[in-house]
């Protein structure tokens, strides 16, 4: 029995002891997170951890114990391939992780232990700024000291990570999963992803991608295979025989397509071994009169062969991809548009003279086209119309530009001042119906006057008087009186209240000028019938008022024409006062440019000409034949044994000249005597414009707009004739980049006949894509219901390296994040092997590769 009177170590004691390791650990320790072990799922039989994660970081400081740093591992080769790992022994408080660490701990139904660490947790050790795994923890050591344990001592080995998910929330812990570096990718080139990944190519945003290409003659047009051969482990290069002159171009193609497992089709004895499936052509080349021989060489294989065939006449050259676009999942398809011989075209004709609001279209006469495929002669009016095509003129340049004009006027001294005349300026454009004019107002002046009494001042002052009508003196005779004003007189300065308030009545000349004012009714011959009185009662000099002239303002009314613009200003009402010329305005047009576009249709020869004439022995002259409807280029043959042996008119020969009834041939006749015959005019079912009838001039045209007249497929019988032509449209096939957009566009056949370079389309994108994948976040596969986290995530090549998935993605499922809402398609995944920073199983890989021959099925051999 222990002495009861001395204590093997009092609680102060003890407390004393703990608060010194804690002191000294915060003096001599270094802050690190401890990050326990979460179990999501373990096998039910022996207990093994399937799946866990770490979502929490707690901070603690701890000692490192061996002041030399990092111990080493004597393993060297193990099972799992040779490695060189690190260890470290850490000693944390005990108190400080109950007190601080294991409250938190105590609810997570996940932890297996929650009152001390545990073998498997995670130590996150900043100054190598590495997670280390607690192998070992020593929790009696120092060996109950005062009885009571204050300190774990934490033995650790540099953590390899599998699938477990690294989930913090902290970044300098969670982008160790990465190595730091958030593109993945160190600064000497190398992976720094830790743990299995998972390398999934997705889409980018959707854009349609477009190419271009040209046109060539003599190119090989086709390579058909006509044995795929066996035994290929990679690409055959495809080699094309030359043409052997200088300015020719040998042609290029590739191996597009390859097979491999089919032993019915090929003689591989391995599944890995691959044989031609398909050949296109990169460059068609130029300068063949001849198919090209085609060989095969290289890619570890025999026996293809194929054979080509040549387009003489406007096949498709290189195609050039202008825009990658984006958003594929699977190659597009590529679409070459269908030959069509050339168009008509035309020239627009104005209408003369030039007005400054411009002029209507007279006329849109078809020019002469040059020579092409059939038609050595020339194009004029175009060929192979099917029906006539749509004629479509250019829209009058500018805006609406507002209709001037000037007035003019008579004499104001012997007429008064009357518009006789407005003349238009500019006539205007785009005027949809007649604007509204307006003259200025000719304006008016009041007349002037002063007038006596009949008595003297002093008399009148103290009796009153009546007013003088002979002393009225006119200062001014105003302006613009249509009519004789009344003239009413003022009291004058004194006077209260006249006995008989005076009348006066003005006189006016022929152009509306007072001459006169009389106040007798009697013997004023311009006051008879009026109440015009001297008055009476005046005691002083009274004022004269006269009455508001009353000028006229003149009125036209404009009309337009169909082109838009003003044609004449007819005077209404000519005005009266105007002694200066007035301002002519015209309202501003309301119509667009659009309603006044000139509008015309086609009229076309459907039909080939049969003409009789005569040709003299070997004359290029046709004589004594009607040209009506023949135009330049037209082909000329006998209408009837123009196969026959005695055709005596050259094959391709063209009409080159037209005089009066006479034609004139390219090429002259082989006939060794006058012939009379009935000849065929131009090619029959070959649709030719001939004119352009104007059903509307439009307006406002300052230069001849452009003429376009259709020319598409359904324009054309063109290709009706495919068979004896030998007319056929080029096909082609895409490949695509990792990122899902076009890479290259190949021909599997050039075409033939092709006059006008052809439109490629290529197939739209499926899907769209938006949004930027978050580190760490989870993504789900929209139909596979397969989960990941994100690790790297490339923008610009649309990759995205994910770890811990839940099961496998399907090619062309949408990809969520759970953060971000980003959304991708998948197009391909790839599934790297457990890489590290700590192992060299890769490297002893990569040199095995090199001693065993793994291009068969079997290294050993195949039974």
């Amino acid at each position: 029995m222990l002495n009861p009177f001395f204590q093997q170590g009092s609680s102060g004691e003890q407390n004393l002891v703990q608060d010194l390791i804690n002191e000294q650990l915060r003096i001599y320790g270094i802050n690190v997170h401890f990050l326990p072990r979460k179990y999501l799922t373990q096998n039910t039989i022996i207990r093994e951890v399937i799946e866990s994660k770490f979502d929490d970081a707690y901070p603690i400081e701890a000692y490192v114990e061996s002041f030399e740093g990092y111990g080493d591992n004597p393993t060297l080769l193990s099972k799992f391939g040779i490695q060189a790992t690190n260890e470290i022994t850490l000693i944390i408080s005990k108190e400080r992780f109950e007190t601080y660490i294991s409250p938190l701990m105590k609810n997570e139904s996940d932890v297996k232990l929650s009152t001390r660490p545990k073998e498997g947790d995670l130590i996150y050790f900043p100054l190598g700024d590495r997670l280390f795994e607690i192998k070992y923890v020593e929790h009696e050591k120092p060996f109950y000291q005062l009885q009571k344990n204050y300190v774990y001592e934490l033995r650790c080995e540099l953590f390899r990570i599998e699938d477990e998910v690294i989930d913090t929330g902290v970044e300098e812990i969670d982008n160790e999963l990465i190595g730091d570096d958030y593109d993945g990718t160190s600064e000497s080139g190398t992976s720094t992803i830790i743990g299995i990944a998972q390398l999934l190519y997705v889409v980018g945003t959707g854009s349609t991608a477009t190419a271009n290409t040209s046109l060539v003659n003599n190119g090989i047009r086709f390579i058909r295979l006509t044995n795929r051969g066996a035994g290929y482990s990679t690409l055959p290069t495809v080699g094309v025989s030359s043409v052997g002159f200088a300015g020719s171009v040998t042609g290029i193609g590739t191996a597009s397509q390859m097979i491999s497992g089919i032993n019915v089709c090929n003689t591989n004895t391995n599944n890995k071994l691959r044989s031609v499936q398909g050949v296109a052509i990169v460059n068609p080349g130029t300068g063949y009169t001849s198919a090209p021989t085609v060989k095969f060489s290289g890619g570890g294989g025999s026996g293809a062969a194929a054979t080509s065939g040549i387009s003489t006449t406007g096949g498709v050259g290189v195609v050039t991809v202008s825009s990658s676009g984006g958003g594929y999942v699977n190659s597009p398809t590529v679409t070459f548009s269908t030959p069509k011989h050339v168009g008509a075209a035309a020239t627009a004709v104005l209408a003369t003279p030039m007005v400054g609001g411009g002029v209507s279209i007279m006329s849109a006469p078809i020019s002469v086209g040059s020579s092409a495929f059939l038609f050595p002669g020339g194009t004029t009016g175009g060929v192979f119309y099917r029906t006539a095509p749509t004629v479509t003129f250019g829209v009058p340049e500018g805006s609406g530009i507002t209709a001037t004009a000037t007035a003019s006027i008579n004499a104001f001294t012997l007429y008064g001042g009357n518009v006789t005349q407005i003349s238009i300026g500019n006539s205007g454009k785009f005027y949809t119906s007649a604007p509204i004019v307006t003259i200025e107002h000719p304006g008016y002046a009041y007349a002037a006057a002063t007038i006596g009494l009949v008595e003297s001042a002093a008399s009148a002052y103290s009796s009153g008087s009546a007013i003088d009508s002979s002393s009225v003196a006119i200062s001014t005779g105003g302006k613009a009186y249509s009519s004789k004003p009344q003239v009413s007189v003022g009291l004058g300065t004194g006077t209260v209240s006249p006995t008989t308030t005076a009348l006066g009545i003005a006189t006016v000349n022929s152009i509306g000028v007072v001459t006169a004012v009389g106040f007798n009714s009697t013997t004023d011959p311009w006051c008879v019938g009026t109440g015009a009185t001297i008055g009476a009662g005046y005691t002083v000099t009274p004022t004269l008022n006269f009455a508001v002239p009353y000028p006229i303002r003149a009125t036209a009314t404009s009309t337009v024409s169909v082109a838009g613009s003003v044609t004449s200003i007819a005077i209404g009402n000519s005005g009266y006062g105007y002694n200066a010329i007035p301002t002519v305005t015209i309202a501003a047009p309301t119509g667009a440019a659009s309603t006044f576009t000139a509008t015309g249709i086609a009229t076309i020869r459907f039909n080939s000409i049969h003409y009789q004439g005569t040709v003299g022995i070997g004359s290029t002259t046709i004589t004594g034949i009607n040209t009506l409807g023949v135009v330049v280029g037209d082909r000329v043959r006998l209408g009837v044994g123009y196969s026959d042996s005695y055709n005596f008119i050259v094959e391709n020969a063209f009409v080159s000249g037209i005089g009066q009834s006479s034609i004139i041939m390219s090429t002259a006749a082989t006939n060794v005597g006058i012939a009379t015959s009935a000849f065929e005019l131009g090619r029959d079912q070959c649709g030719i414009v001939t004119g352009i009838l104007i059903t509307y001039g439009g307006g406002g045209y300052l230069t001849p707009p452009t003429v376009s007249i259709s020319n598409t497929v359904g324009d054309k019988n063109y290709i009706d004739y495919h068979n004896t032509l030998g007319i056929a449209t080029a096909t082609g096939i895409s490949t695509l980049t990792s990122a899902g957009a076009v890479e290259k566009i190949y021909i599997t056949d050039a075409g033939h006949g092709y006059v006008i370079t052809p439109t490629i389309i290529v197939e739209d994108p499926v899907s769209d894509s938006s949004g930027s994948f978050k580190f760490n976040e989870i993504i789900t596969g929209s139909s596979s219901g397969t989960t990941a986290r994100v690790r790297i995530w490339n923008e610009s090549t649309n990759q995205l390296e994910v770890m811990n998935v839940n099961g496998s993605f399907v090619r062309g499922e949408t990809l969520t994040g759970s953060e971000s809402g980003a959304q991708y398609v998948l197009r391909t995944s790839e599934t790297f092997p457990p890489l590290t920073n700590f192992a060299d199983n890769n490297a002893i890989e990569t040199e095995a590769d090199s001693i065993l021959d793994f291009s068969e099925q079997n290294p050993f051999g195949t039974p």
